[in-house]
């Protein structure tokens, strides 16, 4: 998906999701937020999934999506959230060079995450094959759509910041060529602050 404003605006829209821009410098890494499906379900993580094949399995997966988050608080009261965009990384030499950066989003009343949203290149890479990266604006839960080997699913991890394995892997990323300053900063940032919630 185009990181062009413009487009990614039009493609939300066509999946029900209007872009408010994209939000830097949030304090929340978005590499950070991927990594909700290495989590373990004793560190807090929750999923849903539904068989690949399953003919109603995008509309029961839908469901399962927007049940998790607003059961965990993914959404604000006025129905925002953080969605990870890929653009190019500062100084990038080919299209394989890019870093996440939250978008803002808003779920409108007619939406379709992984059917259209997919479809798009917005949520996934296509129809009903989720692959997207969300936030809570204050990153108080993160969530996850993948693809498994059977199935489909949402992954969804409260508390990511009291989630010990997970600040360890963020503190190792810390300076590393791999990630940008801004990642840095974020990752920074977000091991300051403490969880409580």
């Amino acid at each position: 998906m185009s990181a062009n404003a413009d487009s990614l605006a039009q493609a939300m829209k066509d999946c029900g999701l209007r872009f408010l821009g994209f939000r830097r410098g949030t304090g929340i890494p978005p590499y950070v937020a991927g990594m909700v499906t290495s989590r373990h379900p004793d560190e807090g993580r929750r999923d849903r999934t539904v068989a690949i094949d399953d003919p109603a399995g995008v509309s029961k997966a839908n469901a399962d999506w927007f049940e998790l988050g607003a059961q965990f608080g993914l959404f604000s009261a006025d129905r925002r959230f953080l969605l990870s965009i890929s653009v190019p990384s500062p100084g990038a030499v080919d299209d394989t060079d890019v870093e996440g950066v939250w978008g803002l989003v808003e779920l409108l009343d007619d939406w379709d995450i992984m059917g259209a949203g997919c479809a798009v290149g917005v949520t996934g890479s296509r129809y009903g094959r989720p692959a997207f990266v969300m936030s809570a604006l204050d990153g108080s839960v993160f969530v996850q759509g993948t693809v498994w080997q059977d199935s489909i699913g949402t992954a969804v991890l409260p508390h990511p910041r009291r989630v010990r394995s997970l600040r360890d892997v963020a503190r190792l990323n810390v300076g590393k060529p791999y990630r940008t300053a801004a990642e840095d900063e974020d990752t920074l940032a977000w091991l300051a602050e403490q969880d409580e919630s």
